[in-house]
């Protein structure tokens, strides 16, 4: 299935159709149906019909994956369950009618479902532990809606499109909305790794039942690595299924090289399709990609994007995100998953790899903050600056944010009428395990901002994406490796890399990360510019009263011949998108529709 939505209220039959529409790219088979006067659900899907339990008390609509479907299916029939399918929906539902909410501890996999439970009077909705199908809803009025999309709710005309302006300021500064928030009030996310229950006294219940345990083993290199190396492989094994033809996206990182090789090395006579995007052959993504995909063998295709392309893939892209937190390497994502669909259902991605073992450039400042204790204010002032755009306040810290950027960076614009700004969490005080700690958290309350965009490039082509990071057992696998396995010396995802040595060329191996973005050129620049002057000339900022005009000013400064910095360009980016999402979200309803 591809997406879900419903109304618990009395609302015309038109109107639910209207929410159906606006799905539509995630399955084109729409139905829907009225389970009592007050009651109605609705899915988007290619096939199947929906399920319900023989004492006719129980419906539910899912969007699920899930890959530990037999094992579940098994335990359940052993408690007496009957099944008159294998579909994941059936074993969802009877796994609430066995033990209730409680089956979302045990599914393994990408979900987001609701079940209206008539003799409880209570509505069911859950999402998956880091949040990989996304889930809204709004409450308001005596009734309460959901669905996949939230432009599925502005399909209904009690449902008020207004800016959420705290939301839309904590975008400038962080790149994401506030936590389960949208940049539109009152319509707010389901939590990953939550199930929500809504009752006839329209009250809500919210319950977190998945979390991360830090368990760190003492053990060696090489078993911590074996171990790692297996649970690998079975995750994988288990989320290609019955699959004959599958497809990767592939770049030069080891992340997604490991998991093509995996999939060579569990299922070899596969038909393996692996996809590049870059801004041309000599993108050193797409120079490696090429070199990984001649080493495994598989059928590779490479897409080329360039800054010429942008203005007319941006409406498409808002539209599809809702929240515009895209940066340069959506369009590219966008771009590969358009022309995947051409040629495979379901494609493997290392989403979230670097978040287990310890990946990105600011990881390595925890590790110098645990080395070098004495630098640790100054060095969480400058990791904090990249991620709320807190500035430092001590004088290295100023000393360190001068020397890293000289002057390239700049202060996002407010919005008028924010009432708060971003700011950044202590650090721990403790030094042991550190870096698992920041990893973990960053795992539960930062990946879960950034991967819905995910789904959604991936959706909007009606292709499915899956990640092995995501999967819970590898997490907490992850999560028994001490910290110093991870970064040792100054080597990234270190004990990764050890894992997966056997599956992989040694030149794949040791081949340097290079981040997936477009350049920022001059060609980009003018692009923006071009950008900028379509969406905030001054008469368009003022008319729309969120940004203030000096600040748009001020990081437009650039001499025409210097391209501007990437943290420059990325600011004016998301503000042109704010604009784009403006008009789309809060003129229009949503009712624009790209395909």
């Amino acid at each position: 299935m591809g997406a879900i939505y419903g109304v618990i209220g009395e609302i015309d039959s038109g109107l639910l159709q209207a929410m159906g529409a606006r799905l539509s790219h995630r399955g084109q088979l729409l139905q829907e149906w009225e389970y009592a006067p007050h009651i109605h659900f609705g899915e988007c899907i290619h096939q199947a019909t929906p399920i319900r339990l023989a004492t006719d008390n129980l419906i539910l609509v899912a969007d699920a994956d899930i890959y530990n479907a037999s094992e579940l299916r098994d335990n359940l029939s052993a408690r007496g369950q009957s099944f008159a399918s294998n579909r994941v929906e059936e074993i969802i539902l009877r796994g609430y009618d066995a033990i209730g909410a409680q089956i979302c501890e045990q599914l393994i996999g990408d979900f987001a479902f609701a079940i209206w439970d008539a003799k409880r009077a209570t509505l069911l909705l859950a999402r998956d532990a880091l949040g990989s199908r996304p889930l809204y809803y709004w409450q308001g009025n005596g009734a309460f809606a959901f669905a996949s999309e939230y432009k599925a709710l502005l399909a209904l005309p009690f449902v008020p499109a207004k800016p959420n302006l705290n939301s839309i300021q904590q975008l400038q500064y962080t790149k994401y909305p506030l936590p389960n928030q949208t940049l539109l009030q009152d319509i707010v996310s389901v939590p990953a790794g939550h199930y929500l229950q809504y009752d006839s006294s329209d009250r809500i219940h919210k319950q977190r039942y998945w979390h991360i345990t830090l368990d760190p083993v003492e053990d060696t290199e090489t078993k911590h690595a074996q171990a790692l190396r297996d649970q690998f492989l079975t995750t994988i094994e288990r989320q290609l299924g019955d699959l004959t033809e599958v497809g990767a996206t592939l770049s030069g990182g080891v992340d997604s090289a490991a998991i093509v090789a995996a999939i060579k090395h569990i299922r070899p006579d596969i038909i393996l399709h692996t996809f590049t995007c870059g801004y041309g052959p000599d993108d050193p993504e797409v120079r490696s990609a090429k070199i990984v995909a001649q080493s495994l063998g598989t059928i590779h295709h490479n897409i080329y994007i360039t800054p010429q392309d942008i203005p007319s893939l941006l409406p498409q892209i808002v539209w599809h995100l809702e929240d515009p937190i895209a940066r340069s390497e959506t369009i590219l994502n966008y771009a590969t998953a358009q022309y995947a669909a051409q040629y495979v259902a379901v494609v493997l991605a290392g989403h979230a790899g670097d978040g287990l073992y310890g990946g990105m450039p600011r990881h390595k400042i925890i590790r110098l903050i645990q080395r070098l204790p004495f630098l640790k204010t100054p060095l969480a002032e400058f990791y904090n600056y990249t991620q709320t755009s807190s500035p430092p306040v001590s004088m290295l810290g100023k000393m360190l944010h001068q020397a890293y950027f000289r002057g390239a960076d700049a202060l996002p614009p407010s919005i008028i009428g924010a009432s708060i700004f971003p700011t950044a969490s202590p650090l721990p005080t403790q030094r042991t395990e550190l870096l698992n700690y920041v990893l973990s958290s960053g795992m539960q309350n930062g990946v879960t901002k950034w991967l819905p965009k995910v789904d959604r490039t991936h959706m909007a082509h009606n292709l499915k994406y899956r990640s092995p990071f995501t999967d819970t057992e590898l997490i907490q696998q992850a999560f028994q490796i001490p910290d110093c396995y991870k970064i040792r010396g100054w080597r990234e995802k270190y004990i990764f890399r050890e894992a997966v040595r056997p599956l992989l060329p040694l030149a794949i191996l040791n081949r340097p990360k290079f981040p997936q973005a477009m350049q920022y050129d001059l060609e980009l620049s003018q692009v923006i510019d071009k950008l900028a002057n379509q969406y905030l000339a001054p008469e368009q900022i003022q008319t729309r009263g969120l940004f203030n005009l000096a600040d748009i000013k001020r990081i437009r400064q650039r001499p025409s011949s210097k391209a501007y910095s990437s943290e420059q360009a990325m600011r004016l980016w998301t503000a042109v998108l704010v604009e784009i999402w403006a008009q789309t979200f809060l003129d229009r309803r949503g009712k624009t529709q790209y395909s």
